[in-house]
């Protein structure tokens, strides 16, 4: 019961990953605040766990983030750990993109992490404790065919969450989880796009990428996650935690 008496707010947390981390987060005692685009999704997720709320907002939109951080607070008083996911997935090569699409994918990825940590950093200042943790992506440090935009987001929030970690600290402490492939709605049209249209292929050839030859589950990622919440990686801020099967060292 680590998360006995604390409360998450998560984004992206209709599905996937964060839906996983909501899961194992109430599991554990929490008190769990869902936040969505898709509000139906979030909502679905958020009836499963007791107490929890399901939002739905734009991490995009500044004023839907300051509103749903203001549910938040209002509705269980405090904010102890923040989980950041909100995120869409778009590839293709470069020349066949526009500064529309660009701009998009650095603002739900890249944006959307800043804007929700810029309005709970100061609520867990207050509190005098909190503990975050944004989404990176093997593809912060790998090279793979048409995914420039995608990566650059990527990147950009593991820079930014070593960052904050200096800015919000020693009160607040900040890492980033870092997946390698794993099996989400986010990641299906990209295994369907490798395999020629045959999922199954495409997830099969995503798995050759690694050591352990498979395809992570979401709760294996959310596992992790969890631990750098808790109060047992009461040291360490500042970092990421790699969660991809061995990829990048293959």
């Amino acid at each position: 019961m680590r998360f006995e008496g604390k409360t998450l707010f998560v984004t992206g947390g209709g599905s996937g990953i964060a839906a996983a981390v909501s899961r194992r987060f109430a599991a554990e005692g929490g008190r769990v605040a869902v936040l969505d685009f898709d509000g139906d999704r979030a909502r679905s997720v958020a009836g499963e766990l007791e107490g929890a709320i399901g939002i739905e907002a734009d991490v995009a939109d500044e004023k839907a983030v300051c509103d749903a951080v203001s549910e938040v607070h209002e509705r269980f008083g405090r904010i102890d750990c923040l989980y950041t996911a909100a995120g869409h997935f778009d590839a293709a090569p470069i020349e066949e993109w526009d500064l529309e699409r660009w701009n998009r994918m650095m603002a739900v990825h890249a944006g959307g992490t800043f804007l929700v940590c810029r309005h709970v950093v100061p609520l867990m200042r207050d509190q005098g404790s909190g503990s975050i943790v944004n989404t990176a992506s093997t593809a912060s440090f790998i090279a793979q065919t048409n995914i420039a935009g995608y990566g650059a987001a990527k990147g950009a929030i593991l820079s930014f969450s070593r960052q904050l970690a200096l800015e919000a600290g020693p009160e607040i402490r900040v890492n980033a989880i870092v997946p390698g492939p794993v099996r989400t709605a986010l990641t299906a049209p990209l295994y369907a796009a490798r395999g020629s249209g045959d999922y199954k292929k495409g997830e099969e050839m995503s798995a050759q990428s690694t050591i352990l030859k498979r395809v992570a589950s979401p709760e294996e990622i959310a596992a992790p996650i969890c631990f750098l919440l808790s109060d047992e990686a009461s040291i360490i801020t500042g970092t990421s935690i790699v969660a991809d099967g061995g990829q990048i060292a293959f």
